[in-house]
């Protein structure tokens, strides 16, 4: 079993892209929605008191979408890339209950 130490560099490469691109892509997205259907909602010409809770929950979901995108893509890129000396790595469950 491993110890924090051991994980460590690895938390470390992980948390600080983690934070840093969903913040950029959290942010883009929320953006893009809420330009989209704030657009389109003028078009429409619905008031804007009416629109903006949609905007605002839509923007954030959608920030929160694309964060887990960051996250998944980060998460692939990190298993199998040696980082201090230590790597992450993927292993079928069955093998681990087995003791391999």
């Amino acid at each position: 079993m491993a110890v924090m130490k051991d994980v460590r560099r690895i938390a470390w490469s992980i948390y600080w892209k983690l934070v840093l691109l969903s913040a950029i892509c959290g942010f883009v997205a929320g953006a893009a929605f809420g330009f989209v259907l704030g657009v389109a909602g003028g078009i429409a010409g619905i008031p804007r008191e009416t629109i903006t809770p949609f905007l605002q929950w839509g923007g954030a979901i959608s920030g929160l979408i694309a964060s887990f995108f960051v996250f998944n893509f980060i998460l692939a890129r990190t298993i199998g890339k040696s980082i201090g000396g230590r790597q992450l790595e993927l292993a079928v469950a069955g093998s681990l209950r087995e003791g391999h």
